[in-house]
């Protein structure tokens, strides 16, 4: 008989990488999936998939107590921005965020594996099944220069900190000075921001919190962003090596070579 695990699915291929993973290693999955977010491809990878509508909060536990799952994993970017509007938010839902002390992604992570453990249900760290998602320090594409070097290291101490403050993940740095921050606008918004202050020439940094809980926001890279940070000039991407999941890794290196980008695993 398989063993069971759960998945609940956000935005983005981090969760299909996941349940690709768990079908290798023999699991029978099942994925709640978050209507009008989660990759519809999601269908083909799982066990089993239950549809929910976002922030439906009693609507899932209803369901992960009926399942009666040993296990699941929470993968996926949900817009933090929700957080503070209560749209579409369930009567469980909004009590939840009332009861948490403050509305730092962090702090609501937390409170749902919370919640999903009294369900009776495990949370699990999905580092073993995206251990190929990691990577270990170095220049994965380009050459840094000494001026880019010193705005990759100032970047990524100040996105350090500002990942365990829980307020953001990237930075975006020029010429030693640090043109802008992400906040609850995202990493795109954040770099686009940067980008019109900067101009041509800019570094984009990534990390993971101090005190990393990998079943918690995860930092994530991809070729979307790749492709963004290319089109607005920017020249660098930097991002925290074994803490950060890099999705498509042989087209990000490709793009970048083709595109000069630097790649740059800290």
């Amino acid at each position: 008989m398989k063993k069971r695990l759960g998945l609940l699915a956000g935005k983005g291929s981090l969760p299909l990488e996941f349940l690709k993973s768990a079908e290798a290693e023999g699991y029978e999955t099942v994925t709640f999936a978050l209507e009008g977010i989660t990759d519809r491809e999601v269908e083909d990878l799982s066990g089993k998939v239950f549809w929910i509508k976002p922030f439906k909060l009693g609507t899932f536990l209803k369901l992960l107590k009926r399942e009666k799952l040993p296990q699941i994993a929470i993968l996926g970017k949900v817009e933090h921005r929700v957080a503070l509007s209560f749209s579409g938010f369930d009567l469980k839902a909004i009590t939840f965020i009332l009861s948490l002390k403050d509305r730092r992604p962090e702090t609501i992570i937390k409170g749902i594996i919370s919640e999903i453990e009294k369900a009776g249900t495990s949370v699990v760290d999905p580092t073993p099944f995206l251990s190929h998602l990691l990577t270990e320090p170095g220049v994965m594409a380009g050459k840094l220069t000494f001026y880019v070097q010193k705005d990759v290291e100032l970047g990524m101490k100040v996105a350090k900190e500002l990942a365990s403050l829980d307020v953001g993940q990237t930075v975006v740095v020029k010429d030693g000075t640090v043109v802008a921050v992400e906040g609850i606008e995202g990493t795109d918004e954040c770099i686009k921001r940067g980008a019109s202050l900067a101009g041509k020439g800019f570094t984009v940094c990534k990390a993971a919190r101090k005190s990393q809980d990998m079943r918690v926001d995860v930092p994530t890279l991809g070729i979307d962003t790749v492709k963004l940070v290319a089109s607005l000039g920017g020249k660098t991407i930097a991002f925290e090596s074994r803490k950060t999941f890099l999705l498509d890794r042989e087209q990000v290196v490709k793009f970048a070579e083709e595109r000069g980008i630097n790649i740059v695993s800290v």
